[in-house]
């Protein structure tokens, strides 16, 4: 049976009205569900009108036309302490909170059912209590928020819109400014709050690697402002990301699940020995140096995977004497060395110096 959406648009027209009272329309005739127990992630180039959907659908910022349902009643129906208390919003802005402790920041979260006396029950205090702990920053909870991080920071904010109880967590570029280990902490915590009973979290989002790896659905406009819905799967296999991102000299890898900038195209090379990590990572380090492995083995260069006194190593045949050296890089120089002897239709190396790591390596080719 299919669930109710606890958010809803139809035939959806955003955008905003100039001084000359004329509409700019950004995006038209967008229909969209948000359904319990998803993470939503809305991704597209700059410009495209993420935030202003966003804004839309919380009732920021007028629909041009159409209909925008929450919870099923129309929106405009809402008071806002009505909305506040389904509805939970964190925007990237800055507030002016740096006095504030983190525990009484999200307190802040409250003030839909304590009124504008602001006192907190007992009740009231568990919750934030409960919100801090969900998030992993119950140890932040007497801290100023001037002494925190930006990712510690970001998750008392989303413990803040967490103490709302809301059915809908609202997230404008939660991930902006972190470093990766937090961003993707931050994601981790908003995919398990996803799954709590009745809510669904909705982000906009410029790290398309995380959102296809975490994202339930995602919400995808294009550089025309065309709406694209589904799960990261099926709008890879319809082809909607390359396009949507289309930029010279970057293509989307429909296999890999993500942007590339192609390499300069060297030539094959065999890649044999060893199917574990270490031959993923090889043949990862052969394809951005623009060399194909070769599926039946033909080319003139052979890598071939080993271990040397219990630590990998990397032997390289083409033809010479027998290359081993201890690193992927070294190996990547060297064949580079000989992809461009073979192009300058110059000898290959006569004349290697060694260099120490432990095992000999070419550190300079004396050409004649």
């Amino acid at each position: 049976m299919k669930e109710k959406p606890l958010l809803s648009a139809c035939d959806l027209s955003i955008g905003y009205t100039t001084r000359k009272k004329t509409q700019k329309v950004i995006s038209e005739n967008l229909n969209l569900e948000l359904v319990p127990g998803e993470l939503v992630c809305l991704i597209g180039p700059n410009g495209a009108g993420k935030s202003t959907l966003i804004r839309t659908l919380i009732g920021m910022q007028p629909s041009l036309t159409g209909d925008i349902s929450l919870m099923n009643r129309p929106l405009e129906d809402f008071t806002a302490m009505e909305k506040a208390r389904v509805l939970s919003v964190v925007l990237t802005s800055n507030t002016n909170i740096s006095h504030f402790r983190a525990f009484d920041v999200v307190a802040l979260g409250r003030y839909p059912y304590t009124g504008w006396s602001g006192t907190l029950s007992e009740e009231d205090k568990k919750i934030v209590s409960f919100s801090l702990d969900s998030v992993g920053a119950t140890e932040l909870s007497n801290r100023f928020m001037s002494e925190l991080s930006d990712g510690e920071k970001q998750k008392v904010m989303i413990a803040r819109g967490l103490a709302q109880d809301p059915s809908i967590l609202v997230l404008d570029e939660p991930t902006a400014f972190l470093d990766l280990p937090h961003k993707i902490e931050v994601i981790r915590i908003l995919k398990s709050l996803s799954r709590h009973p009745g809510r669904a979290v909705l982000l906009s989002i410029h790290d398309l690697d995380i959102a296809m790896r975490t994202a339930d659905r995602i919400w995808l406009f294009n550089k025309k402002g065309e709406f694209f819905s589904g799960s990261p799967e099926d709008l890879i296999l319809q082809g909607v990301f390359g396009s949507a991102f289309a930029m010279g000299g970057v293509h989307f890898d429909n296999e890999k699940g993500t942007f590339i900038i192609p390499p300069e195209k060297k030539g094959d090379a065999n890649l044999l020995g060893n199917n574990g990590v270490e031959r993923i990572w090889t043949a990862h380090a052969l394809e951005r140096a623009g060399y194909c492995i070769s599926k039946d083995n033909s080319s003139s260069i052979t890598i071939e995977i080993g271990n040397n006194s219990g630590n990998t190593c990397w032997k390289c045949m083409n033809g010479e004497p027998e290359r081993e050296f201890p690193s992927i890089a070294d190996m990547i120089k060297y064949i580079n060395q000989i992809h461009e002897n073979k192009d300058s239709k110059k000898q290959l190396p006569v004349d290697l110096i060694d260099q120490e790591f432990d095992n000999t390596i070419v550190d300079e080719v004396c050409l004649t």
